[in-house]
């Protein structure tokens, strides 16, 4: 699902982490049934980490939280807990963008598709969320 890149803002419920991503204004986001996703209701999209940018000081209120195969880096506010973007292990070289941390207007459509974390090996052969990390030449 590829439409008009934009640049999207958002961050965490505290605002001391602030990011933008270039992202297009149409997503596939995931609803994960992981037991870190499950427990905190994430639904993220994922793009190519070049495209994602922290803003200001946000990198001194970041931590990062790892569990399992320590390839997913869970990085949330100390402030407030909140995980506002995250690198899943399904895309090592993109970050995953918690659909509900992003400012207000810049997405026209959102299509929820479901993610199998239960059943990781197998979802991941078989989504093809591995390619939404790349960068598609046009």
């Amino acid at each position: 699902m590829e439409s008009q890149l934009v640049m999207h803002s958002g961050g965490c419920h505290c605002r001391k982490v602030r990011w933008h991503v270039r992202a297009p204004t149409s997503v596939v986001a995931w609803k994960c049934n992981c037991s870190d996703c499950s427990m905190r209701g994430n639904i993220h999209f994922v793009v190519p980490g070049e495209r994602f940018e922290l803003l200001g000081d946000s990198k001194e209120f970041l931590t990062t939280y790892t569990f399992g195969t320590h390839m997913a880096k869970h990085t949330f506010c100390q402030v407030c807990g909140i995980t506002s973007f995250y690198t899943p292990r399904s895309n090592p070289d993109g970050i995953a963008v918690t659909l509900r941390c992003l400012d207000p207007g810049t997405l026209s459509h959102v299509e929820i598709r479901h993610a199998d974390g239960k059943n990781w090996e197998k979802f991941f052969q078989e989504s093809g969320i591995a390619s939404e990390s790349k960068i598609r030449s046009t």
